[in-house]
């Protein structure tokens, strides 16, 4: 049986706040199909996430599915469905910190194991394979909050709600990757 469709805009966005509450509870009773639903729709913007942190297509693969398991083994501990968005992503950025912390060092793959994945960019630019590298050389909590921001496009309202930091240490973070990035481009020219 194929899983109930929930209305989403262009923008990947659910219809309304009450499809996706609607969605979040059925999900807390145990439902496969919501589910799946819920799934379907992350899995990409949390793979991106999770390999933005690894640097390693196997390993993000490996940190989706744990990325998952957290999601729906703590999702009756979510008290308000309206705040499952922010919820979302904080167990994803707490899985790839963890993830971090536990393997430094992991394995880089060629960028072309991933071209599909990631975006229609052209993975093989040395600009990108530099700016790669600037971001891989931030602090957790740069790297964190230039990701969230300039990368999947979440406000920094919506970060703070996701990281626990203020909006405003949100935006002097980002202010500071920023910088820290334009001076690695830099001394790469």
């Amino acid at each position: 049986m194929k899983p109930p469709m929930v209305k989403k805009d262009a923008a990947g966005e659910f219809d309304n706040q009450d499809s996706l509450i609607d969605l979040v509870k059925r999900c807390q009773d145990g439902d496969s199909n919501a589910m799946e639903t819920v799934y379907n729709h992350y899995k990409s913007p949390l793979f991106n996430l999770a390999y933005r942190f690894a640097k390693n297509y196997a390993a993000s693969k490996d940190l989706l599915q744990d990325i998952f398991i957290n999601i729906f083994s703590h999702i009756d501990g979510l008290r308000t469905p309206e705040a499952f968005n922010g919820w979302l992503y904080r167990v994803a950025i707490n899985s790839c910190i963890s993830f971090v912390r536990q393997k430094r060092k992991v394995h880089e793959v060629s960028l072309d194991e991933i071209e599909n994945t990631i975006c229609a960019e052209d993975v093989h630019s040395p600009m990108r394979q530099q700016l790669e590298e600037a971001v891989g050389t931030l602090p957790i909590k740069q790297k964190t909050v230039f990701l969230l921001h300039d990368v999947q496009g979440f406000t920094h309202a919506e970060i703070a709600g996701m990281t626990r930091l203020t909006e405003g240490t949100s935006k002097s973070q980002l202010f500071k990757a920023r910088m820290k990035i334009r001076n690695y481009l830099r001394s790469k020219l």
